[in-house]
């Protein structure tokens, strides 16, 4: 896991980002620890404190590792690797717990007095919990992706699809969580792990694409004769589709 993948940069800024991105992957991750007050060890005072440490000493320590880097008294390629390494493991750990505690029931669950309320008196949040628990299937796929994307994030050869197939999951949660307005702890657990997940992502960004929008598919396509036409059929696609919605539209009046 202390394997840096990326070349070694000596810009602050770079530090800077790093830093605070585990900085704010240990917060979230305390915050998931804590579990708004229910772990007995680990009482709110203490959560929110660690917080505050992690979040202050991610914005000190760059500063202080250029210090040391300005004058060779730090192996740099080293603190990227821990950095990198500690980014990651923080992410498989919350994004797994969230999975396993769809296993164990622990999330998706509406109280009876809930859910026996007319739709139009619930709120987005005990709508969206009922929907996503109305099948426990549904919940243990998602439970999966998330437990084995995280799985993913701790080895070098699959960091970058693991990070890819997360981010895609997690940008859809926290879109999720922001228009059905869902509690600001699930909110704020969803932003920080969309972010971690993406910086991932963004330091490979040569890699994906590459593979994305420079490597071409080896599918068998039919040749037409200019670029035009060709441009005129593949935008016909979308607005034949939109036509033909219009036209059903017309039919329910």
């Amino acid at each position: 896991m202390l394997e840096p993948s990326l070349e070694i940069s000596n810009s602050i800024l770079k530090k800077n980002g790093a830093s605070l991105i585990l900085g704010l992957q240990i917060a979230a991750l305390l915050l998931l620890l804590g579990n708004g007050g229910n772990v007995p060890w680990l009482p709110p005072v203490l959560v929110f404190s660690g917080v505050g440490i992690a979040l202050l000493l991610s914005v000190l320590f760059p500063f202080v590792w250029h210090f040391l880097e300005q004058r060779q008294k730090i192996n740099t390629a080293k603190v990227y690797a821990i950095l990198y390494s500690g980014i990651r493991y923080c992410i498989a750990f919350n994004i797994a717990s969230f999975g396993w505690k769809k296993f164990y029931g622990l999330q998706f669950i509406v109280p009876a007095e809930i859910s026996s309320m007319p739709m139009n008196q619930q709120s987005g949040e005990w709508l969206t919990w009922y929907y996503f628990g109305y099948s426990h299937a549904f919940g243990i796929i998602i439970a999966l992706i998330q437990i084995i994307g995280g799985y993913m994030l701790l080895f070098i050869r699959t960091l970058l699809i693991g990070a890819i197939i997360l981010f895609s999951l997690l940008l859809n949660l926290t879109l999720i969580n922001v228009f059905y307005q869902m509690n600001a702890g699930a909110l704020l657990q969803s932003v920080l792990l969309t972010i971690g997940v993406f910086y991932l992502v963004i330091l490979d960004s040569k890699k994906w694409i590459d593979f994305f929008f420079k490597t071409k598919s080896s599918l068998q396509s039919i040749q037409v004769n200019g670029v035009f036409l060709k441009n005129i059929l593949r935008l016909s696609a979308i607005l034949l589709s939109l036509l033909f919605t219009i036209y059903l539209k017309n039919l329910m009046k």
